[in-house]
């Protein structure tokens, strides 16, 4: 992160425009039903502020300031018209729920009236699959790690998911998977010759670039210049 320019700011999606950087960027829902973009599920770490981001409401948005910063907490729409297709967008939706919903809901209709470059990725499958169910021209993509530390899903589907053994449900067009857990077996068989696109998350070193650019079709990256 520069000095004055926090991650997932308009400033920062500003220089990534001005770069002609594709930006990725994380999509959670107000309570009111408003789209925003953060990352973490609370304020704290950003914004110095223990706020769990579930009880947000969109007046609150401005309210948060980033890094110490002037910038607040943006909403998608703003985003959406500041990036104005000048670059592409991949967005990931950010949802502590085991189902589809109303932030999906939400993200289509929006994304209906935008008319730059866009990609979907989730960790949930069933987040892809209604997203692909919305409009099939819609590139979309299945997040996934080994999800160590998450005791709140089964075991069972912590083994399917970081296994991506439930892409029957999400048919991704691509899968973002952590660059920490890789080399994988079944990764690699996708990058030689599969017909499913692989990318790492997150790419922050320059040897996370050599690695990334040998393990994967492309990568997430932030810290560094590709």
């Amino acid at each position: 992160m520069d000095i004055g320019i926090p991650e997932n700011s308009l400033a920062a999606f500003a220089r990534a425009v001005d770069n002609g950087y594709p930006i990725e960027l994380d999509v959670q829902k107000t309570l009111d039903s408003q789209l925003f973009v953060l990352h973490d599920y609370n304020t704290e770490r950003v914004c110095g502020v223990d706020f769990d981001t579930k009880n947000m409401q969109s007046e609150m948005l401005r309210k948060f300031k980033l890094c110490g910063t002037d910038q607040c907490i943006p909403l998608f729409s703003d985003v959406l018209e500041l990036v104005n297709g000048k670059v592409p967008i991949l967005i990931e939706i950010k949802s502590e729920k085991p189902y589809a919903g109303e932030l999906e809901f939400l993200l289509h209709e929006m994304l209906k009236e935008y008319h730059g470059e866009i990609a979907i990725e989730s960790f949930n499958p069933l987040s892809v699959r209604y997203m692909r169910k919305r409009n099939p021209d819609y590139i979309v993509g299945q997040l996934s790690y080994q999800f160590e530390g998450k005791d709140n899903i089964p075991a069972p589907v912590r083994s399917l998911l970081k296994n991506c053994k439930l892409n029957f449900l999400s048919k991704p067009d691509f899968i973002a998977y952590d660059i920490k857990a890789m080399p994988q077996k079944f990764l690699k068989a996708l990058k030689d010759g599969g017909d499913t696109a692989l990318l790492g998350w997150t790419v922050r070193t320059e040897e996370n670039v050599e690695f990334a650019s040998l393990e994967c079709d492309n990568y997430i990256f932030e810290n560094v210049c590709p």
